[in-house]
């Protein structure tokens, strides 16, 4: 009898197992569409919501909303080009997360779950922001967006991905760069890390204009400012490199910069965008939800194994 009863309780806790398992599969392959041709994140940057012990700011798409940093402050609400703007202070941002990069235990090879992939554009693109500079911050890159891949908790080992920034004159690669230039940048599986900027000021200070980064696998990297195409130099790599845009664990907004930032957008210009993808795409309920079924598995192995110690003492 004690093993019937096991036998049931177990097989009771297996299939609200599987179930869990199949609802979260259900729902994740429904949003497995990346989006084709069209916008895949846009932050009206209006808006502050708490969530749990975070804040954050949604995405019109409802896929991709981005958690506030505060360091010590969080980005803070302010009148903007078009309602309602976020200024950041050159020590805050906003975070949003495509992939959870596993930390324990240690592995030889990093792991990563995935959260949100959407933002893993490979082939053509454009992002763009109505952006007010404030001050250059003497950093390298003052952030307007970037999209990060991180190996390890560390810093040193973070690569660019893609992203579009301001300089503060800081030469690189040998190369002088004006004070007040725009920069775009990919890092592609081919060919590495390229980056443009452009070869004039283009960012004047205490004013709304809009910036914009295009890649194209026809002519490569351009940079824009209120529509029109600017002069660019290349200081990193090539204008036109070939092959994919890595995939990347983070995007953020408004990172080592003063600035407020506008109706921030990143755009998935590929014709074949639309295609199903391969990788699931969880999403963050759908984490939560695979915390869950995480939980319900170890339960489950510890009361199987209490279920048959308990069989087994009860035999005569």
């Amino acid at each position: 009898m004690a093993q019937t009863g096991g036998k049931v309780a177990v097989g009771l806790l297996f299939g609200l197992l599987l179930a869990s398992v199949f609802g979260v599969m259900f729902v994740t392959v429904g949003k497995a569409q990346s989006s084709g041709g069209k916008v895949v994140g846009l932050w009206h940057m209006d808006e502050v919501t708490p969530v749990e012990y975070n804040e954050i700011t949604p995405d019109a798409t409802g896929v991709n909303p981005g958690t506030l940093v505060h360091a010590p402050e969080y980005p803070a609400l302010v009148g903007g080009k078009f309602g309602k703007a976020l200024a950041f202070d050159g020590q805050n941002g906003i975070y949003v997360p495509i992939r959870f990069l596993v930390g324990f235990p240690p592995s030889p090879q990093p792991i990563y779950v995935p959260i949100s992939t959407s933002l893993d554009v490979q082939e053509e693109i454009r992002v763009e922001a109505w952006i007010n500079v404030q001050g250059f911050k003497d950093v390298t890159y003052n952030n307007i967006v970037v999209k990060c891949s991180r190996t390890d908790a560390s810093s040193e080992n973070t690569t660019r991905v893609y992203g579009l920034a301001v300089k503060a004159g800081i030469p690189q690669n040998g190369q002088s760069v004006p004070v007040g230039a725009l920069s775009g940048c990919v890092f592609t599986e081919t060919d590495g890390f390229n980056e443009i900027v452009t070869t004039q000021s283009v960012v004047p200070l205490n004013e709304w204009i809009h910036v914009a980064f295009t890649r194209s696998l026809a002519t490569g990297m351009h940079l824009y400012v209120n529509g029109a195409e600017q002069g660019v130099k290349v200081i990193f790599g090539t204008q036109n490199p070939s092959g994919k845009m890595i995939n990347g664990t983070e995007v953020y907004f408004g990172h080592d910069s003063e600035v407020t930032l506008d109706e921030v957008q990143i755009t998935d210009l590929s014709p074949d965008s639309g295609a199903v993808t391969s990788e699931i795409d969880i999403g963050p309920n759908m984490l939560v939800a695979l915390v869950a079924v995480t939980t319900i598995m170890a339960v489950a192995l510890v009361l199987r194994r209490a279920i048959q110690m308990w069989a087994i003492r009860g035999k005569p």
